[in-house]
């Protein structure tokens, strides 16, 4: 209705144009040259997110590998510390076991040592020359110039 009391129109027809042979077809490769450059351009597109997410995912690895190789050394010198911290230990131990023997040999030989010079004194050596010589039944010397004469003499001698 084309305004009020208006003419009323009940059908309308526009009919189609016609459009010649060569330019419906020319626009149809125009349509199907754009339909297969989107499809390229969103084949493109794929492929560039695939190559990006496979190369997240090859640094992703290479990360982890890293880290695990890291983890490893890390393991590996903190072994490798122990095992030399034990052979310190070890080699201490060894070292003051064998300064313990040694001081034990030094302690035992001063000791002898002082036993020996308590022992040896000239009383003790005149004592054990005596006790020997009563064994002896006979002695055969010629005064201070023989050799048991000059022997019985430096040791029997009171050096005062």
């Amino acid at each position: 209705s084309l305004g009020n009391g208006g003419v009323e129109i009940l059908n309308l027809v526009i009919p189609k144009p016609d459009i010649p042979q060569d330019i419906a077809l020319n626009y149809k490769q125009v349509k199907v040259q754009w339909t297969e450059q989107l499809v390229a351009k969103q084949q493109k597109i794929t492929e560039e997110i695939k190559k990006e997410t496979e190369l997240l995912k090859a640094v992703a690895d290479a990360r982890r590998e890293k880290e695990v190789l890291e983890i490893k050394i890390q393991e590996r010198i903190i072994e490798t510390e122990g095992q030399r911290n034990v052979s310190e230990i070890n080699n201490q131990i060894v070292r003051d076991k064998q300064n313990n023997l040694a001081d034990i040999a030094k302690y035992a030989k001063d000791k002898e040592a002082a036993g020996n010079t308590a022992l040896y004194s000239p009383e003790y050596i005149k004592l054990q020359v005596a006790q020997s010589l009563t064994n002896n039944t006979k002695f055969f010397f010629s005064g201070q110039d023989s050799v048991l004469g000059g022997l019985l003499s430096k040791i029997l001698a009171n050096k005062k």
